[in-house]
């Protein structure tokens, strides 16, 4: 069987959430062809996903040698090696997410996915009444999962998404008003001037670690006394890039990047997901522009 089959079947095995037999099939792989970095890669990830650092970062590096400027691949051993960076690259996030697109509503159905719901309980304790008043941003919206709850508060709602499979999952959903196709920092550069009333960022700050220039832009595109809705995966200094690839937020660190722009109106403490069994701990803010 050629490497690319037994590629294949690892895909579906680890998205069935089968690892072992995921490690089998990309173990075959690298056996057919050990120059294909994507079967490489595919093994670490199915070792990530059994707690097996040590091999994973072995199998990194042998990818690493044949695709020495993979962005997925040095993002990945970053993780793994306890170093941090300012943010994701983005052809690993455009990997990642156009990985899933196709059946990304119902993988994180199957990670118990909160994030919406806490954005969500955030509008109801501020009293939002379902008048379709507020124009509305949703950064980094992926399939539009995350701009569902917020439907009936929009006058207008516009996504953004650096991933065109998610952009092309967005569209069917047939709830926004227009979509944006690009990173979050260069697409906000580009929006008016205190445009939105309403900014919301589901699972969208976990790939990006500094977040100081965010909270700027993000500033600049709300009218004041507007809102800016987002979840954290939360974490006990600054910001950390975790194993899973994605990025812890203290919350000192936030509030200190928030002053002067924001005031920290509400927050939610929660689990955003289990994985493998673990539960993620995760906070909700509402800020409020000054």
């Amino acid at each position: 069987m050629q490497a690319t089959l037994w590629e294949q079947r690892g895909i579906h095995a680890r998205d069935a959430g089968r690892h072992a037999e995921a490690e089998g099939h990309f173990a075959r792989a690298v056996q057919q062809a050990p120059d294909r970095p994507i079967s490489w890669l595919g093994l670490a990830l199915s070792q990530i996903d059994q707690q097996r650092v040590s091999e994973a970062i072995a199998s990194l590096y042998r990818a690493r040698d044949l695709s020495p400027q993979s962005g997925v691949v040095n993002h990945l051993l970053d993780s793994l090696n306890g170093r941090t960076s300012k943010r994701a690259p983005e052809n690993y996030v455009v990997w990642l997410f156009n990985t899933y697109a196709a059946d990304f509503d119902n993988h994180l159905a199957r990670l118990a996915y909160q994030g919406p719901d806490m954005l969500r309980q955030l509008a109801v304790r501020a009293g939002w009444h379902e008048d379709r008043s507020r124009a509305i941003l949703d950064l980094g919206c992926g399939t539009g999962l995350s701009g569902l709850p917020f439907v009936p508060h929009a006058s207008r709602l516009d996504g953004i998404d650096l991933s065109p499979g998610m952009l092309n999952q967005a569209r069917r959903r047939g709830i926004y008003d227009d979509l944006h196709h690009g990173e979050a920092h260069a697409v906000l550069g580009t929006i008016p001037k205190a445009a939105y009333d309403v900014v919301i960022a589901a699972d969208t700050l976990i790939y990006i670690g500094d977040v100081t220039e965010l909270f700027r832009l993000v500033a600049a595109s709300l009218k004041p006394g507007g809102s800016f809705l987002f979840t954290v995966e939360t974490g006990e200094h600054g910001f950390t890039l975790a194993k899973s690839g994605r990025y812890n937020q203290a919350d000192a660190y936030l509030r200190d990047c928030a002053r002067g722009l924001f005031d920290c109106t509400d927050s939610i403490d929660g689990t955003i997901r289990v994985e493998a069994g673990q539960f993620t701990p995760a906070r909700a803010y509402r800020l409020t522009r000054t």
